[in-house]
């Protein structure tokens, strides 16, 4: 498909999915697929890749599929490869497939095809601690009611205009053994969340530790990758800024080398015109080859700082707006894909990116004068 297509494909697949009155770029390119540009839905879930960028189910079972080493998904985002034999091997993206579910339903209420749970009218309203969605009558009742007078209500509009409301809102989570037990430990060792019952009983032989403290160290541990973090990402800005540096700097030599060969040219018979246009195009060749070369490292430069800054803002937003069980998740794929990023080699460095400028033939015009003094001979000889 073209880049035209695609962008046309993009823009139409935006415009059923919000109104301008909540529409942001950030916005909607969390609830948007890498892969084939599709907002994430039921049959789309947005999955964590091991590079930390998302992509939907649909896209990855269908990358498996065609691709011929089996058991690996290529990122749309950086192009690193993603080892899953299918897309339930990846985790989702719960609070990307929340915005996701919400923009869907703000869709639904502006069609007024979305329902009360209590009633048959329209929905307009979220409980965003029981997920649960009300019209304004049974909102009332809801939030009047003693069990869940706690209970944080929004309209559609409001979250999608600040999903930041999202992560300050305690959202109740059960033990997935004792249903009516609020989970307060995560187990280390069976990698599962746990409440006082099984701390006690089926795993008082584990390792565990409060959600909070659990939470802290691992902040903790983030904290001490990130210094070498951002060296690395200076250091690559650094370098993008000595290529750039290089890639002006090749502009204007060239400039200067070509008016010089305009003045030598100038200087010599009509018949020597050939020698000129030969000089430039060598010179023309010489800078795209030059410019190229230092355009390529530039641009995987680009591309290692958009990773680092991904992985970052990725470690954020975890932080900001996961909660604490999902944020214990994805530890280890977190810490590696850091540790990996941070310890890539470069490549090269700014000494190895330097232009190398054009020399011309220093006996450029001691050969033009021989060769019109060549010239004159023939032309004296024949004429003799």
């Amino acid at each position: 498909m073209s880049k035209s297509k695609l962008k046309q494909s993009r823009s139409r697949t935006k415009a059923l999915l919000i109104d301008s009155e909540v529409s942001s770029e950030k916005l909607q390119d969390d609830i948007t697929c890498k892969g084939c540009f599709k907002q994430f839905a039921h049959n789309r879930v947005p999955k964590i890749l091991n590079c930390l960028h998302n992509m939907c189910s649909e896209c990855i079972n269908m990358s498996i599929e065609l691709n011929n080493d089996k058991n690996k998904v290529l990122c749309p985002t950086c192009k690193n490869h993603s080892v899953g034999k299918d897309s339930e091997t990846f985790r989702t993206h719960s609070y990307v497939q929340m915005l996701s579910d919400i923009a869907h339903c703000y869709q639904e209420q502006l069609n007024g095809s979305l329902r009360c749970i209590g009633c048959s009218n329209v929905a307009g309203l979220r409980c965003l601690t029981c997920n649960e969605n009300y019209c304004q009558e049974h909102t009332d009742f809801h939030v009047r009611s003693r069990a869940t007078s706690h209970h944080k209500v929004l309209s559609f509009k409001q979250i999608l205009n600040a999903p930041l409301l999202v992560s300050t809102i305690k959202r109740e989570e059960h033990c997935p053994s004792h249903k009516k037990k609020m989970v307060e430990f995560f187990c280390f060792t069976c990698k599962l969340p746990i409440c006082t019952v099984c701390a006690l009983s089926n795993h008082k032989n584990c390792v565990y530790e409060e959600l909070s403290i659990a939470v802290s160290a691992l902040k903790e541990k983030f904290d001490n990758l990130k210094p070498a973090f951002n060296r690395k990402a200076y250091n690559l800005k650094k370098m993008t800024a000595t290529l750039d540096t290089g890639v002006k700097q090749i502009e204007g030599d060239f400039g200067h080398s070509m008016a010089n060969v305009g003045d030598i040219t100038d200087r010599i018979m009509r018949q020597l015109r050939q020698r000129e246009s030969a000089l430039n195009l060598q010179i023309e060749d010489h800078r795209k080859d030059s410019q190229g070369e230092l355009r390529i490292h530039q641009s995987l430069v680009e591309d290692k700082i958009a990773n680092l800054e991904s992985g970052v803002d990725f470690v954020d937003t975890v932080f900001e707006y996961w909660s604490p069980l999902e944020v214990l998740t994805v530890e280890n794929d977190i810490v590696r894909r850091l540790t990996e990023l941070s310890a890539e080699p470069e490549e090269f460095g700014c000494e190895d990116v330097k232009p190398k400028a054009f020399d011309l033939p220093p006996d450029l015009e001691t050969n033009v004068v021989g060769a019109i003094s060549c010239l004159e001979n023939n032309w004296m000889a024949k004429k003799e």
